[in-house]
């Protein structure tokens, strides 16, 4: 079966390098890389939807963090909805690439998805719960297009992964790591953010 995410590696390094780069480029500069400039503002827009929150994020503010101006937005993304879609896309993409590395390593043995899922998000400090990320995805069940999205990605892992993580428990896994997202407390108690995480792991065995 096709990965809908099977070039996540090389979007996640293309990121790293345009974030890196545009910290030393002025905002004239930025307009001349149209590629680049695409990154920018889907990285503005998601420090903004973390930051200040959905309801809050507006194109003009984008635009700004950016530095460019709302033509040059809109030369980019049609809408706010795409904008937004372009934001998820990119964290799947980035939680995509984490999860297929970890599999790498323990093989597709059983569960390999949902505890690679778990490890992930409890130990990954650049996409996980301890991550500036944890804002944006306790914000994606609050939004219809965000959850779409993160929906049919969910339903292709399932589906590739099928042969190793159909089990009740494999799923109880998955439901307990995505109840943690609703508690923006968790991470700051690292003994009980552990304990959740053992706990959550213990479930497949």
């Amino acid at each position: 079966m096709t990965d809908l995410f099977a070039n996540a590696e090389a979007a996640e390094t293309t990121l790293v390098e345009l974030d890196d780069a545009a910290k030393n480029d002025t905002p004239k500069k930025r307009k001349n890389n149209p590629e680049k400039l695409r990154h920018q503002l889907i990285l503005a827009a998601k420090d903004l939807m973390i930051h200040d929150g959905i309801a809050n994020l507006s194109i003009q503010k984008v635009a700004d963090a950016a530095g460019t101006s709302k033509g040059g937005l809109f030369h980019h993304f049609k809408n706010k909805e795409e904008l937004l879609s372009a934001v998820i896309g990119l964290f799947i993409a980035l939680l995509n690439t984490a999860i297929l590395l970890e599999i790498e390593q323990s093989g597709q043995v059983s569960g390999c998805f949902s505890k690679a899922y778990a490890k992930v998000m409890f130990e990954n400090h650049e996409i996980g719960l301890n991550s500036e990320w944890a804002g944006l995805i306790r914000s994606i069940t609050g939004d219809a297009l965000m959850q779409a999205q993160w929906s049919d990605w969910l339903t292709q892992k399932q589906r590739q992964f099928a042969a190793t993580d159909s089990e009740a428990r494999h799923l109880l896994m998955r439901y307990a790591v995505d109840g943690a997202w609703f508690d923006p407390t968790l991470a700051e108690d690292g003994d009980k953010f552990m304990q959740v995480y053992q706990a959550i792991m213990a479930m497949a065995d």
